[in-house]
């Protein structure tokens, strides 16, 4: 084999190892912030599958500073959403139409990326669209995707830290699970996950919580209420005996499908509907009203909200009535607010899509369509956590989410049996009670956000900043 050939294979596949593109974004912010920005795309190990990026340095001690990758969920929602809306250096709170310096971003501390993905969110691209994703694709491809990064930016070595919200709360403990059994020398050193409002198991986290959560902040009557202990949360397939009605089931349908529970579901979302379900005392602002014809129509069909209610609504819908043959819709989740466009505005600008080096011809919305098997993580707090006891992970809830509520997360980390080290109690926020911590001897934290809903760092941006600080500092907030 001549010298020349050899030159030419090694190449080759330093450019399979590391193939991650890599542009520097000029005043992404329009001026409003002046630390680096980068942008690019990332391989995965599926053909013609590329995941876009967004990577901004710590702005301080970004020589040294953690790797913290930011994640929404959907599934299908695209991390861009919580970058500019949550966590990043330049922020829009919700409805503002303008982005604001945010004094709390997460770049403070880390080195912040943000990825869209599976492929076909965002800005990614799929080399199959109809393809049917599930948690171990993802999680396996994503992981590539993180490599080809940390290669490209020369981070292989530094303490990597995953955090994300809603659906990310299976995202999260999926690529986790991956990483930490993965045997390759250039193994991503992981120090911990933090997970906010995140989906772990629907029997507990969904449903039955989401009607408790409604009856006990004065959103649904208590006649309502009781008739949905009577006659939809069944522990078996035998309809409860109309004198046993104070225990609930752990189902996140009912069992029996009866004509009488759908008509208490549907009375139920004719309660829930007109309010923000992701944080109930937000003011519902008047959104776009867009027709077939405009272009950000898709847009607003495909909003973060709605894609996430409808991707439970999915789960829970269609289910047969036992008293026909006809198929019925029992799906209880209402419609909410109007959904902020201004990310979709600022995002599909042609003047953007040139700094961040994207094809103008992409339409970028907030969640995309793909097809995605739902799964539930469970079993990492269960099997992978005991294997791994210095690995952090935390979990925090913002306490007005009707979603994914903080009583959902209780009730599922009490299923898990796990023994309290430390007790709940309080942490304040400039001298006031910002919420609550807990530490289990199995390593979980469990911290809850007074006065904020599922997307905890949009909705009280100090409370959340002093949660994520102690989280990277690995001290609780309490101390």
């Amino acid at each position: 084999m001549s010298k020349s050939y050899l030159i030419i294979l090694l190449f080759s596949l330093l450019s399979l190892i590391n193939s991650a593109t890599k542009k520097k974004v000029e005043d992404f912010f329009n001026g409003l912030y002046e630390g680096e920005v980068y942008s690019g795309y990332l391989k995965t190990k599926r053909a013609g599958d590329e995941l876009f990026y967004i990577y901004i340095p710590a702005q301080k001690n970004a020589d040294t500073a953690p790797v913290m990758l930011w994640l929404n969920g959907g599934p299908g929602c695209s991390s861009l959403f919580g970058l500019l809306g949550e966590v990043g250096p330049v922020t829009e709170n919700n409805f503002a139409y303008n982005f604001e310096k945010n004094p709390y971003s997460w770049n403070n501390e880390v080195n912040l990326l943000a990825i869209e993905q599976p492929a076909g969110v965002g800005f990614s691209k799929a080399g199959d669209p109809e393809f049917e994703w599930n948690d171990d694709v993802m999680g396996e491809n994503l992981l590539f995707a993180i490599k080809d990064f940390l290669q490209e930016f020369k981070l292989t070595e530094r303490e990597f830290f995953v955090s994300g919200e809603s659906y990310a709360g299976v995202y999260i403990p999926t690529l986790a699970t991956y990483i930490l059994n993965d045997q390759d020398e250039n193994k991503v050193n992981l120090k911990g996950v933090l997970i906010g409002n995140g989906l772990t198991d629907f029997d507990t986290d969904v449903e039955r919580s989401m009607v408790e959560f409604g009856f006990w902040h004065g959103l649904i009557s208590f006649e309502t209420y009781d008739l949905f202990q009577r006659h939809c949360a069944h522990k078996s397939d035998e309809l409860r005996p109309e004198d046993n009605t104070d225990e609930f089931s752990d189902s996140f349908y009912p069992r029996n499908v009866t004509h009488r529970c759908n008509e208490i579901r549907n009375e139920i979302r004719n309660n829930l509907n007109g309010n923000d379900i992701y944080g109930i005392y937000r003011i519902c602002p008047k959104g776009k009203d867009l027709d077939e014809n405009h272009p950000l129509y898709y847009n607003s069909q495909n909003t973060y909200k709605k894609t996430i209610l409808k991707r439970l609504g999915l789960v829970s819908n269609s289910k047969k009535n036992l008293n026909s043959d006809e198929e019925e819709e029992i799906s209880i989740w209402p419609e909410g607010c109007p959904d902020d466009l201004y990310f979709d505005d600022f995002l599909n600008n042609k003047t953007t899509k040139e700094k961040i080096g994207v094809n103008e011809s992409i339409l970028w919305s907030q969640c995309t369509g793909i097809n995605y098997i739902l799964g539930n993580s469970t079993k990492f707090y269960q099997e992978v956590m005991p294997k791994f006891p210095d690995l952090r992970v935390w979990f925090f809830s913002g306490t007005e989410d009707g979603v994914l509520s903080t009583l959902g997360t209780m009730r599922w980390i009490d299923k898990l049996n796990f023994t309290i080290e430390k007790e709940w109690t309080q942490y304040k926020v400039n001298s006031q009670v910002a919420g609550y911590a807990q530490k289990y001897k199995e390593g979980l934290v469990l911290v809850t956000v007074k006065g904020a809903g599922h997307m905890v760092p949009q909705d009280q941006r100090s409370s959340a900043y002093k949660m994520y600080t102690s989280f990277i500092k690995g001290k609780l907030p309490f101390e």
